[in-house]
């Protein structure tokens, strides 16, 4: 057996294409740790690099890496660089020539088609082949096969070849994010930092796999930059495809993972500060080190909160030149935000906060992704009881914090006998109900602050008369249904609740919060098909999404479905343990045994 590899680095390009300078460094990076003898362990004269080749010589090199190969020789192609899609929607990998005609089009003949790469590998012999793109809409590589045909076969089956994978930054639709500070495009960073670390040795059983390999860096580049999703195809046994070696029992590496444990949601908890410094005695590492790996493990984190600081600044400097923001500048909003890699909800309280008064900004259908709920299910005594917390906690300080607190009214409703410490949004809800001027009239966001202040109070029936207020005046704020169906919900009229979740969901189909809160509702209802429905979506949306597998868990039960509610119940323990919810894992693992016995 051989292990061979092209890598492939396109940072200059013809006017009408931006450098990436990046590029080049992400492919000398890659061949560093696939040469070095502790990790890829491929000879050097096995990896070929091409920095910012022609086409010719790019479909040479190609052509090259799969010709002559054995069955059993590992194959890797890699290539960091633009991604572009022609007039017709097939990608192809750009080349330091491409370019694109008078009218825009693009040249074909400059580039390298992805259908090139695809007959190429198809052609080999070898089965195990390994195809990792860092470029926008590289997604595409695998629609692209399948658009060949009818329609008749699906990408799995057209990817064709048993062994065959291909990783991919983004899906055929999104742009790649890179950093134009960093040395490394933030899909590249992290498959390295996978390798390097060991930490992509999700298993623990010494050896990267490639499915680990792309779990690890997509779980990664999404805290990062939500709106990225990086991609994975495969057939056959390639997610099991070993790319690399990983230490066993190594302290640094040991540490690293109960870091990913306690910071998984931005900062480390007073306790598992506690377990970390008590950790660190133990495996006998310095404070030093132990300082750069959470470092290392809260980057991603650090940089989702700056890019939302960058996206504020150039809103706020957008609205200082225009009162009334031009569709030109909502354009460059827009594609700024895409380069960030932040999504819709990610930057929904930004520009409701800083928003002119006079209904000229922001967008609309906008949702803030800061809310906080908790939900308990009311249910004869014979069934179980579900207690349902929001996972995403709001993390860091600084501007996150400020928007909260300033827009408490983009909150889900938060039940304080649930938790040991306020939030910062609790903390900041006053100890009386919002109150205005006898000579001010009630705004919508009067009564939706009121609502949600009564709603923290648990005086559920006042919280939804104030609900209706803020509809009866402004059906477009949308959260309000969300809002007044969590507190029909509490108050065990649950067919009305599902229809505000229902309205309010048609706005946000892939809120996970709602469809979790339906489901409950259906639960409630005895109707337990409607509720596994909404917890399994809500899964697809969120897979490490506790509340939903227990809650699932719960329907399946009632059906006696056990076997299926052992699954899931086995897995909301294993999320709520990583996560640090102590009572939540105890609850789980209780209603596990009592179906095991």
């Amino acid at each position: 057996m051989v292990k061979v590899a092209l890598l492939i680095g396109v940072s200059e390009y013809e006017p009408g294409l931006n450098p990436l300078p990046a590029s080049v460094k992400d492919m000398q990076a890659i061949a560093k740790v696939l040469q070095h003898p502790e990790m890829g362990d491929f000879a050097e004269a096995d990896i070929q690099k091409l920095e910012n080749p022609d086409p010719q010589k790019m479909q040479e090199a190609i052509e090259t890496l799969f010709s002559d190969r054995r069955k059993d020789d590992l194959v890797v192609l890699y290539f960091s660089g633009h991604g572009i899609k022609d007039e017709s929607g097939k990608l192809h990998l750009a080349t330091r020539l491409t370019r694109k005609n008078p009218q825009g089009r693009l040249i074909k003949s400059t580039t390298v088609p992805a259908s090139f790469v695809h007959n190429i590998m198809s052609d080999s012999h070898c089965k195990r082949q390994v195809v990792i793109l860092d470029c926008c809409f590289s997604g595409a590589f695998a629609e692209g096969w399948s658009a060949k045909d009818d329609g008749s076969l699906d990408i799995r089956a057209e990817l064709g070849g048993e062994g065959r994978v291909v990783l991919t930054s983004s899906t055929a639709t999104e742009y790649s994010f890179q950093q134009q500070e960093a040395n490394l495009s933030i899909y590249t960073r992290y498959l390295i930092e996978g390798i390097e670390t060991g930490a992509a040795d999700l298993d623990s059983d010494g050896a990267v796999s490639v499915d680990e390999l792309h779990e690890y860096a997509k779980r990664k580049v999404q805290k990062a930059a939500p709106a990225m999703q990086p991609e994975i195809y495969a057939v056959k046994e390639g997610f099991k495809i070993l790319l690399s070696k990983a230490p066993i029992g190594d302290p640094k590496l040991k540490y690293r993972k109960e870091v990913e444990i306690y910071a998984n949601r931005g900062e480390i908890s007073i306790i598992g500060r506690r377990i970390l410094d008590a950790l660190r005695q133990k495996l006998g590492l310095l404070p030093e080190e132990t300082a750069a790996i959470e470092a290392e493990v809260l980057k991603p984190y650090r940089e989702y909160q700056q890019k939302l600081q960058q996206y504020e600044q150039a809103l706020v400097d957008a609205i200082g030149r225009e009162q009334t923001l031009s569709d030109y500048t909502r354009n460059d909003l827009r594609r700024y935000q895409e380069i960030l890699g932040l999504r819709d909800e990610d930057i929904a309280s930004i520009e409701t906060r800083i928003s002119p008064k006079n209904g000229s900004f922001p967008f609309p259908d906008k949702v803030t992704a800061f809310k906080s709920y908790d939900a308990t299910p009311v249910k004869p005594p014979n069934k179980a009881v579900a207690v349902l917390r929001n996972p995403r906690v709001m993390i860091g300080t600084g501007v996150l914090v400020t928007v909260v607190l300033a827009f408490s009214f983009l909150v889900k409703p938060h039940d304080p006998s649930v938790t040991t410490q306020p939030s910062p949004v609790e903390s900041s809800t006053p100890a009386t109900s919002p109150t205005v001027s006898p000579t001010t009239e009630m705004s919508a966001k009067n009564f939706y602050d009121r609502g949600i202040d009564k709603s923290n109070k648990k005086d559920y029936k006042g919280a939804i008369e104030d609900f209706n207020e803020v509809l009866r005046l402004d059906r477009n704020r949308v959260l309000a249904y969300y809002q007044r169906g969590y507190a029909l919900n509490k108050l065990e009229k649950y067919n009305e609740a599902i229809e505000d979740f229902n309205e309010y969901l048609k706005i946000n189909p892939n809120d996970v919060d709602a469809l979790n809160m339906r489901g409950l509702s259906y639960y409630n209802l005895d109707k337990y098909e409607q509720a596994i429905t909404d917890c399994t979506n809500a899964i697809k949306l969120n897979s490490e999404y506790a509340h939903a597998y227990y809650n699932r868990a719960l329907a399946y039960a009632a059906q006696t479905n056990n076997q299926k509610a052992i699954a899931d119940y086995q897995k909301a323990a294993e999320l709520y343990q990583q996560q640090g919810k102590t009572k939540d894992y105890q609850d789980a693992l209780e209603k596990l045994k009592e179906l095991q016995k």
